[in-house]
């Protein structure tokens, strides 16, 4: 009864190497046997939840649909920007007597250097339009400072650089904006975390849409840039709390291979948000219209409030045993499985001796979690750094129509999304990531040495969509592994904390192309090394597919006799035919 159970077949031995779930954790009460390596899969009891509603059915088909809608409008506020604070051309406002001279000759005429639309030549009375075309209008060499202008929008509409004149002197401004929305998202991801493993994950997704919503509908009533800039603050908050808690708790209603495939599944709405961002940039160039035509999806999900259920698990772990009990038995109906008839005992089993002990950040830097909690964030800060300087910055190469390039490298991400499933349900973790961080860095290094031998775009915009491919495949996977890797009582707060370092990422990334001060290719030479470091980062972590197996009869009298974790990790079984 004590042997370990012998795999003699391929199948057998995939089966048994890849399976993972995301179930009860305790943190670590430091474990006797310190001989034995243990996976961070590892754990101490049945899958109570799998074995009264299965690992997969009908309802997590639904729930988890469900709960992958509520990235659209996360993602409509993050990549809004990229059109609504476009840098587009601009030039120093004409008299009311020049109003009928052309753009391009005012500026030629007016400037102190080509691009140099801070300044603008004094004009002497007998400045007309018919002397500057014909180019006998003198020239005085004297230049004053600009108080108003005008703005190219071919491409975009009114932005907030248009609206507030976030130029020459005040362009700090729109890198500061960014900076604040984003320096909210690495605020909100601790903060949310904590509060959703404090208070669970359904009140605080839905608390954090309805604060959404009406922070949306508020962006559009600011009258000054100051108001703007504390909208987006708290929007940042909020929308990393949405996008964070609708993923733990997607995950954490399905098990074994499906978490892999729920979790990667939540993020297949990204791409199609950029496209959806992108194409309604062209029907409402305006930033304000654009703004509220992508409120409303956000306002609409509020009615899941009715539909979706608290994570069963959340409430075993908090000792919530009837209203899991609840949520089970509706589950179990729509799946049709019959109830076991010892469910009240097995769900017993996932009392937690630490339930008093609430979750705190001191946790995550305890035991095995310090050094996985101090790679996952150098991890996360590299990986954001890629991911979104490329994403964000997409205006910045120079590739021509924005709204195309901006499609093309959506469209691209859909494959690296689907591709992810099958990579990590049969490679594990760490060597995926690791290798698709290698190519982002080499795709980025390619784009830069072809940009100086040769002259066509076609070229870079392949680099920067294999580049794309492979970053937006380790975005798919690195929240599945980052989730692995914490326990269900501070799962949150874990998968949050690394959203610290990717807000400090992202709060630089508006400054990234800055670099170009030194040299042009500063920028992506910068988001190369970050992604090949960050790959080898994620070599030192333990890969999460990698279990042993114990006898069902073994797990269960463990799981009785020593209700603690070894190693502060999860538990991972499976009672299901070995």
């Amino acid at each position: 009864m004590g042997d370990i159970n012998r795999v003699n077949t391929f199948p057998d031995i995939m089966r048994k190497c890849f399976k993972m779930g995301l179930f009860k954790i305790i943190p670590s009460q430091g474990g006797k046997d310190k001989s034995r390596t243990v996976s961070p899969a590892e754990g101490e009891g049945p899958d109570v939840v799998a074995t009264v509603i299965g690992n997969y059915g009908r309802w997590q088909l639904l729930m988890t649909f469900l709960l992958s809608l509520f990235s659209l409008p996360c993602t409509f506020h993050i990549y809004l920007p990229t059109f609504t604070a476009k840098a587009t051309t601009f030039w120093c406002q004409k008299p009311e007597n020049l109003s009928g001279l052309p753009i391009a000759q005012w500026m030629n005429y007016s400037q102190p250097t080509p691009g140099d639309s801070c300044l603008v030549r004094q004009l002497s009375p007998e400045v007309t339009v018919e002397s500057i075309l014909n180019q006998t209008a003198p020239y005085i060499d004297s230049f004053i400072k600009c108080t108003s202008w005008g703005y190219d929008r071919s491409e975009v509409g009114n932005t907030i650089i248009s609206e507030w004149d976030l130029v020459c002197d005040r362009e700090y401004l729109t890198s500061l904006a960014e900076s604040t929305f984003l320096i909210g998202v690495g605020v909100g991801g601790v903060v949310g975390g904590w509060i959703s493993d404090k208070f669970g994950r359904k009140k605080i997704l839905m608390s954090m849409m309805v604060a959404q919503s009406v922070l949306a509908i508020l962006s559009l009533l600011v009258r000054s840039f100051i108001q703007y800039l504390l909208v987006r603050l708290v929007m940042g908050f909020v929308s990393v709390s949405v996008v964070y808690a609708a993923f733990v708790l997607s995950v954490e209603l399905v098990g074994g291979k499906w978490v892999t495939i729920a979790g990667v599944c939540n993020f297949f709405w990204l791409p199609l948000a950029y496209v959806i961002v992108s194409l309604l940039s062209l029907a409402m160039p305006n930033w304000r219209d654009l703004q509220l035509s992508l409120s409303v999806p956000g306002c609409l999900l509020l009615a899941l409030w009715f539909v979706l259920p608290e994570s069963p698990r959340w409430l075993l772990s908090m000792g919530k045993t009837q209203e899991a009990k609840v949520i089970l038995e509706k589950a179990a109906k729509i799946n049709r499985r019959e109830l076991p008839a010892d469910m009240d005992k097995l769900l017993m089993l996932y009392k937690t001796d630490s339930k008093d002990e609430g979750p705190s950040v001191m946790m995550l830097f305890k035991g095995n979690l310090r050094k996985r909690t101090i790679c996952l964030f150098l991890t996360w800060f590299a990986m954001t750094i890629a991911y979104y300087g490329l994403l964000l910055n997409i205006g910045n190469f120079g590739l021509g129509n924005l709204h195309v390039t901006s499609i093309i490298l959506a469209v691209v991400e859909i494959p690296a999304i689907a591709i992810s499933i099958p990579i990590l349900l049969k490679a594990g973790r760490r060597i995926p990531i690791f290798t698709s961080m290698l190519v982002c860095g080499l795709a980025c290094i390619a784009s830069e040495l072809f940009s100086m031998a040769f002259s066509e775009d076609w070229i870079m915009i392949a680099c920067l969509m294999i580049g794309k491919f492979a970053i937006g495949s380790t975005n798919m996977m690195l929240p599945i592994f980052t989730v692995e890797l914490y326990p269900t009582v501070v799962r949150n707060l874990g998968v949050g904390a690394s959203q610290v370092a990717a807000g400090v990422a992202l709060a630089l990334i508006p400054y990234l192309w800055k670099l170009t001060m030194f040299d042009k290719h500063v920028p992506m030479m910068t988001i190369a090394a970050l992604a090949v470091i960050g790959g080898g980062i994620v070599m030192l972590l333990p890969d999460t597919t990698q279990i042993e197996e114990q006898p069902v009869t073994e797990k269960k009298k463990s799981s009785l006799e020593n209700n603690t974790a070894r190693n502060g990790t999860f538990t991972i079984t499976d009672d299901r035919g070995h």
